[in-house]
């Protein structure tokens, strides 16, 4: 039996990008997904990225139609493992601001989220947003 990779968590930044054409990075996150998927590593994604990736694509200057982004979410569930967060989640968020980290708490709860589910490795395309974390998390960039 073959153990698939490690897990990959994918930031809302790389969903945005993969379901939006005429994103500058939407070939790039299109095949990093494909490829990791074409590996058999589990991709998940969590509660909060799918609010976030909601916001992003409801914007009015975002020309996707409400029913493509719902069913975009819709399509996540079934393509990706998905996260919950709830108080362990938490717990592990404020440990993560008593050791220091204070800025950018979206993107320690995220880190929170992979350090309860086990995962590792994140994939986006704002690096710099994990660089403070990276003592928890590896970062894999498009």
């Amino acid at each position: 039996m073959t153990v698939p990779a490690r897990a990959v968590f994918v930031d809302t930044n790389v969903l945005v990008y993969a379901s939006v054409d005429s994103s500058p990075f939407h070939e790039a996150a299109r095949r990093a997904i494909s490829k990791l998927e074409a590996a058999g590593v589990p991709l998940w994604i969590s509660r909060q990225v799918q609010r976030e990736f909601l916001a992003t694509l409801l914007r009015p200057r975002v020309s996707i139609s409400v029913p493509e982004v719902v069913n975009a979410v819709r399509l996540f569930e079934q393509r990706f493992r998905v996260a919950e967060d709830g108080p362990l989640v938490t717990e592990k968020l404020l440990g993560l601001v008593s050791g220091g980290f204070t800025s950018q708490i979206h993107d320690a709860n995220i880190v929170a989220t992979m350090l309860v589910y086990g995962i590792d490795r994140i994939l986006t395309n704002n690096p710099s947003d994990f660089a403070p974390l990276s003592s928890h998390v590896t970062v894999l960039s498009l």
